[in-house]
């Protein structure tokens, strides 16, 4: 039987690295673990480099600098390199540095492209500048031995955009960032009288906050006791009646608490690449109203475990929270339906477990040799089922 492969696992430090890596360590012998990340010096030159006077805008130019890109790079091959025992696969979450000479994997929630024509604000690239990092981003998706896709959306424009042989992308999700699920043994939601909408997300206009905050006025039309709690950052909002910003919140238990507190999740981003405070409401057994953007209808079954309305229409979005709000049984089917989804397709064992062929079926180099060679084993068909 031929041994599964050696994995380097490589990631900037996202939010779900330490879930997913859990996962591939209990399927997977693992050489170690690294982070492509640029040190002080590096980062004090990018920065210098790509200085813009607006804040945000200076932070999408350091993080898609070329240079940047080069020296996360060079950092990757170095460190790669000083893992003790070798390795027969680079596992690579996202795709901000290259993995050259390396047989790898991509775990991809997004490309630059989706980005450019969903969000511009993410692109501060034009002209010669979006054209090298389009490229640069192209040659490493061509010379992946496989991409894992978030979702169908990221997985069409692989094909459309930068011409990724359909066979060797698959389709597999994410999954909830939780260690363990949690007890639906709780207090009972507010009365319908009394309910209360929950929003967790930073990059609050991208995320739908201006659009959410004009629905609610007009959900209070109809049910003038509804409460709108937004967690995460803290907008520049005035004080709104039934409006509690909380901002940011590290104690995880009063996180808890406020989902066991809320009668729905909503999210209706402008763009999101896939939402994964999504999958943690459904955990707790919220029904979720989200918008269509991007990677949501991956995940959020319309009618069955929450409701999906086009991306900024206040005016559906408010229908649709008061349909919830105002209808105590279909939330609560609703809820029950998301969390029994997120048990049988979102953990993230469950990812790896449809990860799991793909990379078990690359071959190990001889014994003694470090993990600089993969044969290629014949790649499964893209998955296109919705998880």
């Amino acid at each position: 039987m031929t041994p599964d492969p050696r994995l380097a696992l490589v990631s900037r430090g996202d939010p779900l690295t330490p879930y997913l890596f859990r996962a591939l360590r209990r399927r997977f012998p693992v050489a170690g673990q690294l982070s492509p990340e640029l040190n002080q010096v590096q980062r004090g030159v990018v920065a210098a480099r790509t200085f813009r006077l607006q804040r945000e805008r200076w932070a999408q130019q350091f993080i898609k600098s070329p240079l940047g890109y080069a020296l996360r790079t060079r950092n990757t091959r170095r460190r790669l390199s000083r893992l003790p025992d070798g390795h027969d696969l680079v596992f690579q979450v996202h795709g901000l540095s290259g993995v050259p000479d390396r047989p790898s994997v991509l775990y991809l929630d997004c490309t630059h492209l989706q980005s450019v024509r969903q969000w511009p604000e993410w692109n501060p690239l034009d002209g010669r500048a979006l054209d090298r990092w389009i490229a640069a981003e192209r040659e490493s998706y061509q010379q992946a031995v496989h991409i894992f896709s978030f979702t169908e959306e990221t997985r069409r424009t692989l094909v459309d955009d930068y011409g990724v042989t359909p066979g060797r992308i698959t389709v597999t999700g994410a999954g909830v960032n939780l260690d363990t699920l949690p007890s639906l043994d709780r207090p009972a939601a507010p009365p319908p009288d009394d309910p209360v909408i929950l929003f967790v997300g930073n990059d609050f206009r991208r995320k739908g906050g201006e659009i959410l905050l004009e629905a609610f006025r007009l959900v209070r039309t109809v049910v003038p006791r509804a409460r709108l709690v937004l967690v995460g950052d803290r907008p520049d909002i005035p004080d709104l009646p039934g409006v509690e910003v909380h901002g940011h919140i590290d104690d995880r238990s009063r996180i808890v608490e406020l989902y066991a507190g809320a009668s729905v999740f909503t999210l209706p981003s402008l763009f999101e690449p896939y939402g994964l405070v999504v999958l943690e409401a459904m955990a707790f057994g919220l029904p979720v109203v989200a918008s269509t953007s991007s990677g949501i209808p991956d995940i959020v079954r319309h009618g069955e475990t929450g409701l999906l309305v086009p991306v900024g229409d206040a005016p559906a979005l408010a229908s649709s929270l008061i349909s919830v709000l105002t209808d105590r049984a279909m939330a609560t089917a609703m809820g029950r339906a998301g969390r029994q989804l997120v048990e049988e397709q979102h953990t993230w064992d469950l990812v790896v477990d449809r990860m799991a062929d793909t990379l078990a079926g690359t071959t190990p180099p001889a014994a003694g040799v470090t993990g600089t060679r993969v044969a290629r084993a014949q790649q499964p068909g893209t998955s296109t089922e919705k998880h």
